[in-house]
């Protein structure tokens, strides 16, 4: 009787333990991840979205870029990377604008990569279209090509959209990232940017298999 007690705990205590280190049992909601009480709508419809709510001027943005981009080259195709560049108050709508603008003539990595090192290593102060031009023209964009969309109708409703999407999910700091536009993620106190990109990566597997 003592013996079949015994195998019982012990396999109770397989079970959990097997139960605490499954892929879906790894992180809990309201501790590891939140979910939002309004979903927000993804701009990639068919993809599984992963937004990165980041901004310029952060310094933690700042070292979590390298990370970052190692992490998203080894995405699935079936999962769409996007970078939301926040917007908590008036003068981040130039920093916006600088993202978007790289994106509208295609230098969006190397002008990411200028843009940071610009403001966090050599300490520049690039707070207007001016500084920011040489940039631009760093990446091979002439100055004038680069004012003309900056300044465009489009970025321009682009960058209210940032303003919109940042309150609607409910961006508190940088980095943070939405799975989804239902689940968001910030930087845990234990395990820091690897930690944070293993919740993401729990949550997108959580999010393929639902849609199975």
């Amino acid at each position: 009787m003592r013996y079949l007690a015994t195998l019982f705990l012990v396999i109770l205590l397989s079970v959990n333990a097997s139960a605490q280190n499954s892929p879906m049992a790894r992180f809990i909601e309201g501790i590891d991840y939140q979910i939002l009480e309004t979903p927000v709508k993804t701009l990639k419809k068919d993809k599984i979205e992963v937004t990165e709510a980041f901004s310029y001027i952060c310094g933690h943005c700042f070292t979590f870029e390298s990370p970052l981009n190692k992490w998203k080259k080894t995405l699935a195709d079936d999962v769409a990377f996007v970078k939301l560049p926040v917007i908590f108050r008036d003068n981040m709508n130039h920093y916006a604008r600088i993202m978007y603008t790289a994106e509208a003539l295609g230098v969006a990595d190397q002008v990411n990569k200028l843009v940071f090192r610009a403001i966090h290593i050599e300490k520049k102060r690039i707070r207007n279209a001016n500084k920011v031009a040489p940039l631009f023209e760093s990446a091979g964009i002439p100055a004038e090509k680069f004012e003309k969309i900056y300044k465009s109708f489009g970025i321009d409703s682009q960058v209210r959209q940032a303003s919109v999407r940042t309150r609607a999910m409910k961006i508190t700091g940088t980095p943070q990232i939405v799975v989804d536009g239902r689940y968001t993620v910030s930087v845990p106190r234990k395990g820091g940017h690897p930690q944070m990109l293993k919740i993401v990566d729990f949550l997108v597997d959580k999010i393929r298999s639902e849609r199975k």
